[in-house]
């Protein structure tokens, strides 16, 4: 008996087997589908299309010296219907004649401080150095964050070529070139190989909202160490829509309310020398949210010692003074995230953690972005409390301690203007 045929010889209609296939078709078997001819081959899309290309800059500072603050302003053609994932280039230029530039872990990333997506008269988004770093770490695959911490510690050249020499430097003369993606608007949390008839795509909706102009301001910090030149660029994925599904938008007389991914940030700075605890208020987040991002700066010394000790940690969660979800370590908070679809990715190099941060994940729902988040905006006070910390090689006094939340609000396209809605 051939292997292919032995769930066949064994079916009786009895059991799980019977439970999830018949051999029979009945017209009042409407939940019965085929596996070789099913909607994926029944479902039509309406017509898109898709590229990625540059956004041009109509202000700022332009290619900046390195140890200066400076910002760059973008505007996104209005010949586009929806905005899409976005990447920005960060590229160097080490003009010290004398010696070769020394960068910190992801440095080309850490000058990015805030991005700001104003829509209108309006910012929408704004988008702190600590929101990028968390949601690459939760959102990029292991492979594609590897690449994105090889390239923002200098491990790319101007021609887009490896540098000979180790991340870490850039020679003197030399160039370093990164992609940074700026994940905004954009769910890409979806599997990549997914059927035909899953797909979606989310992003800001351009054609529902004609008359208003999209900038999105990129603000970098200068950075002492570095001598030379930073230059900034911005791509985005454009796509188009055809004409009938323009219009339909447009005239929707009650108006178009689509759900937007969305952050907001909470930056924490440590008073006293390494605590053992810290009580976070949470009052401002107010998403309909799925997840918290925890962000803790890894130590520039005895980062091995603090590695060990911070996950026995606890992390606990009041809404309203009642726990979320009792006090939860740390530890398990590495893990959490795959049950949602998300990651927890560090950077090891010469088998040594050189992460910026560590980033732990608190669920809120059972996947990301998904029915069971949580509306932070019904609750007065919203507190996180971090426990067990380790104090011997713990948070030093005026370290950062990073919460992302990360959910959705819902954007109202309407009379060819869009505003945030509700949260």
């Amino acid at each position: 008996m051939s292997g292919a045929v032995a769930a066949h010889a064994a079916y009786n209609g009895s059991g799980t087997q019977g439970l999830a296939v018949t051999n029979k078709i009945h017209d009042d078997d409407g939940d019965v589908m085929s596996v070789f001819w099913n909607k994926n081959d029944t479902t039509r899309q309406l017509l898109y299309g898709s590229a990625f290309v540059e956004v041009p800059s109509s202000g700022g500072s332009g290619t900046n010296d390195a140890r200066k603050d400076s910002n760059m302003i973008f505007d996104v053609n209005n010949d586009i219907d929806c905005l899409g994932d976005m990447v920005l280039n960060v590229k160097f230029t080490n003009t010290d004649s004398s010696d070769a530039a020394p960068l910190d872990s992801q440095q080309f990333a850490n000058v990015v401080t805030r991005i700001e997506v104003q829509v209108g008269t309006q910012i929408w988004q704004t988008f702190e150095n600590a929101d990028l770093l968390a949601l690459a770490s939760t959102e990029l695959s292991s492979g594609s964050f590897a690449d994105f911490c090889f390239q923002t510690t200098g491990g790319v050249s101007d021609d887009n070529q490896f540098i000979n020499v180790a991340p870490g430097s850039v020679e003197k003369g030399g160039t370093a070139n990164a992609y940074i993606p700026i994940k905004l608007f954009t769910k890409t949390l979806g599997p990549r190989l997914e059927n035909f008839a899953e797909q979606t795509e989310s992003g800001y909706l351009m054609a529902a909202a004609p008359h208003q102009q999209v900038k999105v301001k990129v603000y970098t910090s200068g950075k002492s160490t570095l001598t030379g030149t930073l230059g900034l660029g911005l791509y985005a994925k454009n796509q188009v829509m055809c004409n009938e599904e323009r219009e339909q938008m447009k005239a929707m007389p009650m108006g178009l309310p689509k759900r937007i991914k969305m952050t907001q940030n909470k930056s924490y700075s440590n008073a006293a020398a390494n605590p053992s605890s810290l009580d976070i208020d949470l009052d401002i987040f107010s998403l309909y949210a799925s997840h918290i991002i925890i962000s803790i700066p890894t130590p520039s010394s005895d980062a091995a010692a603090f590695l060990t000790a911070v996950y026995s940690g606890y992390a606990e969660l009041l809404l309203n003074s009642s726990s979320f979800s009792g006090k939860l370590p740390l530890g398990l908070l590495k893990l959490t995230a795959s049950s949602m679809g998300l990651f927890t990715n560090e950077y090891w190099d010469a088998n040594a953690n050189t992460s910026a941060n560590l980033t732990f994940v608190f669920p809120l729902a059972s996947q990301a972005y998904g029915g069971s988040s949580v509306p932070l905006n019904r609750f007065d006070n919203i507190r996180l409390k971090l426990t067990g910390l380790p104090t011997a090689d713990g948070i030093s006094a005026g370290d950062i301690v990073n919460i992302t939340c990360v959910g959705e609000t819902t954007a109202l396209y309407k009379g060819g203007a869009a505003s945030l809605a509700m949260y």
